[in-house]
């Protein structure tokens, strides 16, 4: 079917204003780890959009492609990115895992999306905040440096009412502990907006692996972003 075709490397069609990927905040390690030689480790921590449900390959998943970007990118250095994803994981499920999936492996950097699972099911925006918090604060006393990221514009929000107050819960714990967040979701709905990408393309819908073209954005514009710091 014409759009299957996954996206050629590179593509500059996923581009956005660095205004858009961009995020304040420093991340120590990283840069030290960049800085000094050292590989750059990074885990990936979240569900099925990080896992990369409905990807043609595990190579189309947003964390390949990220690994595949710093690396042009940054020539030279070694990378070295760990998917961590489960389908369905809440936060707190994530967070039980951080010992075993995270700390145990004793990266430079972790990509926590978060979030979509506790929207869609609102479990509470104030249970939601205590658990992001814990999660940031049990990386940074491992001294990991954090970026979240944020939920992605889910089709037909009319179903979940709760979900944009989530969106906003993540941020405002973002910036109350001076987190870092990859705003995956504004970055899409402009995308989506100047129809350089379809709403089909966000979530696995059938078999064709149209959702490898909105993995593409997002791994390739958060590692521009990350290559900067």
């Amino acid at each position: 079917a014409q759009g299957s075709e996954p996206r050629a490397p590179f593509d500059p069609g996923c581009s956005v204003a660095r205004e858009l990927r961009g995020f304040e905040g420093d991340l120590p390690q990283s840069r030290a780890a960049i800085a000094e030689g050292q590989k750059l480790t990074v885990i990936s921590l979240g569900s099925s959009s990080t896992m990369g449900t409905g990807a043609s390959s595990e190579e189309r998943a947003y964390p390949a492609v990220m690994r595949d970007e710093l690396s042009r990118l940054l020539p030279g250095h070694e990378i070295e990115v760990t998917n961590a994803g489960i389908g369905g994981n809440s936060a707190h499920q994530m967070y039980q895992r951080m010992d075993s999936d995270v700390l145990e492996e004793r990266p430079r950097l972790v990509v926590w999306q978060t979030g979509v699972y506790d929207a869609i099911h609102d479990i509470g925006v104030e249970k939601f905040k205590r658990i992001l918090r814990k999660g940031i604060a049990k990386l940074r006393e491992a001294s990991i440096d954090v970026v979240l990221m944020d939920q992605f514009p889910v089709p037909r929000a009319e179903r979940f009412p709760a979900f944009a107050s989530y969106v906003a819960a993540l941020h405002e714990v973002a910036a109350e502990t001076g987190t870092p967040v990859f705003r995956r979701h504004a970055m899409l709905e402009v995308l989506l907006a100047e129809r350089r990408l379809k709403p089909e393309e966000l979530l696995p819908m059938g078999s064709q692996h149209l959702v490898d073209a909105s993995y593409y954005c997002v791994g390739v514009n958060l590692a521009r972003t990350l290559a900067e710091k």
